[in-house]
């Protein structure tokens, strides 16, 4: 079986594959960590609502919950 996984956006980069993970460059220098789990029926897949973004800011972290309510770390 051949598997296309389409997260590229023009003027991206992909940094590393794993197993767990594939790490994308994007054009405006933040990273995106997308997680990939094995599903039993098709393989590999993303997991798109675990995506982590390594991002610009001042040593803070940030959560969107189910709910769409955001949690903050400093």
């Amino acid at each position: 079986m051949n598997m296309h996984i389409g997260v590229l956006k023009e003027g991206d980069e992909v940094l590393s594959v794993t197993k767990e993970f594939i790490a994308v460059r994007r054009k405006n220098h933040e990273v995106d960590l997308i997680p990939l789990v094995e599903d039993p029926k098709f393989g590999l897949r993303v997991d798109a609502g675990k995506i982590v973004t390594i991002g610009f800011g001042n040593n803070e972290i940030s959560v969107e919950t189910e709910d769409g309510d955001f949690v903050m770390n400093f």
